[in-house]
C-alpha cells in the first residue's frame, strides 16, 4: 500500500477516479511547497506509526492542539534528531 502512494504521487493513472479530483489538487499544493513524498518504514517514525496504531481506538473526529501525551515521547526523541532502534 504504502509504495501505491509513493508511486501514486508521480502517475496520476494509480489512482482511483473517485479522488482523482482531491488527489490532483493535493498534489499541486505539494508541488507549490516543494514537497517530496518518499517511503520510509515505521521504525523510521514512530510518531506517524504510533498516531497510525492509535486511530483505531479513536472513533470520532479528533483534533489535539498539543502533542497528545501517548506520542510525546516519540515526538521528542524526533525533534532532538535521536535514532529510533528495533530489537527483536
Amino acid at each position: 500500500m504504502v509504495s501505491l502512494v509513493v508511486h501514486a504521487t508521480k502517475k496520476l493513472d494509480k489512482v482511483p477516479w473517485e479522488v482523482k479530483n482531491r488527489w490532483s489538487n493535493a498534489m499541486a499544493s505539494f508541488r507549490n511547497r516543494n514537497c517530496i513524498v518518499t517511503h520510509i518504514y515505521r521504525e523510521g517514525n514512530q510518531v506517524a506509526d504510533t498516531l497510525a496504531n492509535q486511530s483505531f481506538s479513536i472513533d470520532n473526529y479528533t483534533v489535539w492542539l498539543d502533542v497528545p501525551s501517548f506520542i510525546r515521547e516519540h515526538f521528542v526523541k524526533d525533534k532532538l534528531g535521536w535514532p529510533n532502534y528495533k530489537f527483536g
